[in-house]
């Protein structure tokens, strides 16, 4: 499998066309699984694990990687399911998520698939429900199977929940920012949440959308009221932040059509995503983007907030 895994910024001549890559794996049952290639380092099999005390039952062991120390989650049980049928088989996918490598512990592997966005589709809500929240997307294979996209960034937030006095230590209400409003776009639950706090904070009013789809089609609704008001759309809206990996349209595609769009002259366009790689802040670039910071650090977010709102 590892000659699969080429360097993250190579695989980033994808970004803009609307397209991924997702590697598909299994948990020990039917289900197939899938996270974004962009986010996999390396596929391995079981290293050697040292357990430590008090911490989830989730974390199987640490494991020097390459001179970095990995922990290893078993997927299976983080997900409700119970534990991997054989102890100590599967796979080890590591993957970086918020600029650090977790290591994720399950059955096998099964193929890289390549597919356009608007093939990934939202979960119905009694799946998002039942996988609280795990579940980020869903897309259909062409012999009818679904593949369910996990939110990585919610299984480990769940796993190593950080308090809000720690996560948002100072940032605080901005008198220069009342009265103005921020749009953003972010398949990720975990996420969501994280700028609500970090928004609401700052005192700055918010419209929210779960996929680029959504997000471009709020801002046409926002677009035709202010043309019918006579008033620009600049003044009803001061800034859009965006992800990346969105189901329907990713954050690339969505930059690229309001860059191009006069309505939203001068509306910055912040891309806000785990991804790393320097290609990415410069793919965002390419396609009108303003500036590219990546999760999930709400100082940052909130002096990029500062910057440019």
């Amino acid at each position: 499998m590892s000659n699969l895994m080429n360097e993250v910024d190579a695989r980033t001549r994808l970004a803009g066309a609307n397209t991924m890559e997702l590697l598909l794996f299994h948990l020990g049952d039917g289900e197939l699984f899938g996270i974004n290639v962009f986010k996999v380092r390396e596929v391995m099999k079981m290293p050697p694990l040292t357990r430590m005390p008090e911490v989830s039952p989730c974390i199987e062991g640490v494991s020097n990687i390459r001179g970095q120390t990995v922990p290893v989650i078993g997927l299976r049980k983080a997900l409700g399911l119970g534990d991997l049928p054989e102890a100590g088989a599967g796979k080890v996918i590591i993957a970086e998520y918020n600029k650090s490598l977790q290591g994720l512990h399950v059955a096998g592997v099964d193929r890289i698939i390549r597919l356009s966005w608007d093939q990934v589709k939202p979960p119905p809500p009694l799946l998002r429900n039942n996988a609280g929240g795990a579940v980020t997307a869903v897309t259909i294979l062409e012999d009818d199977r679904m593949v369910l996209i996990l939110d990585v960034e919610k299984i480990l937030a769940d796993l190593c929940p950080q308090p809000d006095e720690e996560a948002f230590a100072g940032v605080r209400p901005q008198t220069s920012l009342k009265a103005k409003r921020v749009l953003f776009a972010d398949d990720s639950a975990v996420a969501r949440k994280q700028i609500t706090k970090t928004l609401e904070r700052l005192g700055l009013s918010y419209i929210q959308a779960t996929t680029g789809k959504e997000a471009w089609e709020q801002l046409e609704a926002l677009a035709a009221q202010a043309k019918a008001e006579g008033r620009a759309v600049r003044d009803e809206l001061q800034m859009i932040l965006t992800d990346i990996e969105m189901p329907e349209m990713d954050g690339f595609t969505l930059a690229k059509q309001i860059s191009s769009d006069h309505r939203f002259g001068g509306i910055p366009i912040i891309m806000h995503s785990s991804l790393t790689g320097t290609c990415n802040a410069e793919k965002g670039k390419a396609v009108g983007a303003t500036d590219y910071i990546t999760k999930f650090d709400p100082k940052m977010l909130a002096e990029t907030i500062l910057r440019y709102c």
